[in-house]
């Protein structure tokens, strides 16, 4: 009877552990790996609705710049090294705010 109740408790165990490895921590505002796999570089400013600014953290040594497109909501990763987005992001600094609403 030990023994069942133990295998009982190991697969509940088990089972906690699986759930809790697997959920996102996204979801609380965590993300272990970096947003943009490929960047954009050509000129598309006059379709960016805003932009976020993501500084390098420990998870991804990057600065990434995600811009969200006017209609679609479509999110675009930039190249930080074009000369565009490089006047974006002083911008956004300038201003103190990371989101970037105006007319680019």
């Amino acid at each position: 009877m030990n023994c069942k109740i133990f295998s009982v408790f190991v697969i509940v165990a088990f089972a906690f552990l699986t759930i809790a490895e697997g959920m996102s921590l996204r979801g609380v505002g965590v993300d272990l790996r970096c947003h943009c796999i490929e960047t954009e570089s050509r000129r598309i400013g006059k379709h960016i609705e805003s932009v976020e600014l993501f500084p390098p953290s420990p998870h991804c040594k990057d600065t990434e710049i995600i811009a969200t497109l006017k209609g679609s909501k479509k999110e675009i990763c930039l190249d930080p090294t074009a000369p565009w987005v490089k006047k974006v992001i002083e911008k956004i600094l300038a201003n103190k705010n990371h989101k970037y609403l105006d007319h680019l």
